[in-house]
């Protein structure tokens, strides 16, 4: 039995570690297809189903993932995670950046250029699961509420704000750290808190 117990957990070692340099070899092949329209600090986790897409428009600036611990001063607790299933579609703009932070779409997210994300964002277009106990168990992607995300150019999010389904910004939009964001708000407004209200309009001084 120890024997067993021993041979299984070196396979099962072997084989993570195996999986792990894929899973590197891979990041490093798409890393040089993307050089020229991303810049990718640490391991971004960047997944979309058959169903689904994630684009990343090429520009003159690029677009900045920062997943290393040291690539944002306010402190990175995770990887930037970009993933859309189910038939989602992640578009995201030239020269924009996130520091990591998760966008995840099962319907539709866009993201305006130069928009700036700060650290541990979470911009979601759906509810990621069932409201209703019932439909939980089994899974059920089709059961879950979901409404597009609309980012405009040049918005600033801070950081620990959730963008919540149905959210529309428009350009020039900044949200105050840590703000719970859902509705649709125009050019130019600065919005704070949970639920996040309007304080304010970001204007040419």
């Amino acid at each position: 039995m120890n024997c067993f117990v021993s041979n299984s957990y070196h396979l099962c070692r072997d084989l993570f570690f195996m999986r792990r340099i894929g899973l590197y070899l891979l990041y490093l092949i798409e890393k040089l297809r993307y050089w020229k329209t991303v810049s990718f600090a640490g391991f971004t986790v960047m997944f979309a189903d058959r169903q689904s897409s994630i684009v990343l428009e090429k520009g003159q600036k690029k677009i900045r993932f920062n997943s290393s611990r040291l690539s944002n001063l306010l402190g990175i607790s995770q990887p930037c995670i970009v993933v859309a299933r189910y038939g989602g579609k992640i578009r995201i703009g030239q020269g924009t950046g996130m520091s990591g932070s998760t966008v995840y779409s099962m319907e539709s997210i866009e993201i305006g250029e130069g928009v700036l994300i700060g650290v541990s964002c979470k911009i979601i277009d759906n509810d990621f699961h069932p409201l209703r106990c019932e439909l939980r168990e089994p899974y059920n992607s089709s059961a879950i509420k979901k409404r597009p995300v609309k980012i405009g150019d040049g918005c600033f999010i801070g950081a620990g704000s959730i963008i919540l389904k149905g959210t529309v910004l428009g350009n020039n939009c900044v949200v105050g750290a840590g703000s719970v964001v859902s509705g649709v708000w125009p050019d130019n407004s600065i919005i704070a808190g949970n639920p996040a209200k309007l304080i304010g309009e970001n204007l040419p001084q």
